[in-house]
């Protein structure tokens, strides 16, 4: 690898069918010659869609002040909080000191930020590790499925340490899944009355944030199915309460919705589900693609953030 000026860092990016040295570079303010030198390219006028190029970009840094958080950081400079800490691998509770140095990761001023996504049901160490570790390259997120949430709003234990650490360890963002899964299915019972219990609610809160500290999650992935329709709007309220407290904390959020080409009100699988209000309150949605796969065979979810 040819030597990288001082005061940079690498991102990666995948080649999209029109682009060009010169386009890339103006999308990432870095001279093309400097890419083509970084990535030994000797014909850099014969670009293949798909093709993987590293792109060096100035480093830019933070230094903490007083009432700083991860939250406040990256909506300053218009990042992830995921890939603050990807940058920057703080140990949880994530507790920032007045004077302590960030790196700010770089943002792409014309295409954005592609993040993807996996789910991953935990069985056994020598299984489950070989998966994350082939899957690593191809994913911004692992989803761990999933803790299933209590009428009480305890949370049913998994056994999900060892997948937890490979995502770390491959530099992919481990996200904690919880559900209103139980007897074999989606019970809308147990969201009713998380939804309409504050006591309920709050618990739950406390106790998702404490398995996502313990176990090092950087994200909450909301999969409730089958809620009663006519409790959309006290779903949606439910989401605005949890991604502040979990943005408070560090924490990304995100939810699973079935996919419908409308916004249908109706129907124990789309009606409470309410793409609008999903797309303006959490980081991202993931739309359960349930008609190409299951939990035993190939399973496809599409992550789109915002």
């Amino acid at each position: 690898m040819k030597k990288i000026r001082s005061g940079c860092f690498l991102d990666i990016y995948v080649v999209k069918p029109g682009d060009s040295l010169w386009s890339i570079g103006q999308a990432y303010g870095v001279d093309p010659a400097e890419i083509a030198l970084v990535n030994e390219w000797r014909t850099p006028d014969r670009l293949v869609v798909g093709q993987t190029l590293v792109i060096p970009t100035r480093v830019r840094r933070h230094t903490v002040r007083p009432g700083d958080s991860l939250w406040s950081i990256a909506n300053r400079y218009g990042v992830s909080v995921d890939a603050l800490l990807t940058l920057n691998p703080l140990p949880p509770p994530y507790v920032l000191t007045p004077g302590q140095v960030l790196l700010i990761p770089s943002v792409s001023k014309k295409y954005g930020t592609i993040g993807t996504n996996g789910y991953i049901e935990p069985r056994a160490p020598n299984r489950d590790v070989p998966i994350v570790r082939q899957t690593a390259p191809h994913l911004t997120y692992l989803s761990v499925f999933s803790y299933h949430v209590r009428s009480d709003a305890s949370l049913e234990p998994i056994n999900d340490t060892s997948v937890i650490q490979a995502a770390l360890q491959n530099n992919v963002a481990p996200m904690m899944v919880i559900t209103n899964f139980a007897e074999g299915n989606f019970r809308a019972e147990i969201t009713s009355a998380i939804f309409t219990n504050r006591t309920l609610e709050n618990r739950l809160f406390n106790n998702v944030l404490r398995v996502a500290k313990e176990k090092g999650y950087r994200a909450i992935n909301v999969d409730f199915e089958r809620i009663y329709p006519k409790q959309r709007n006290l779903y949606n309220a439910f989401l605005e309460r949890l991604t502040a407290f979990m943005h408070n904390n560090g924490l990304l959020v995100s939810t699973a919705l079935a996919p419908k080409s409308s916004d249908l009100k109706t129907g124990e699988w789309h009606g409470a589900h309410d793409y609008a209000a999903h797309g303006r309150i959490v980081d991202f949605v993931i739309i359960m693609t349930y008609e190409w796969g299951w939990s035993g065979g190939p399973l496809h979810r599409i992550s789109i953030h915002k």
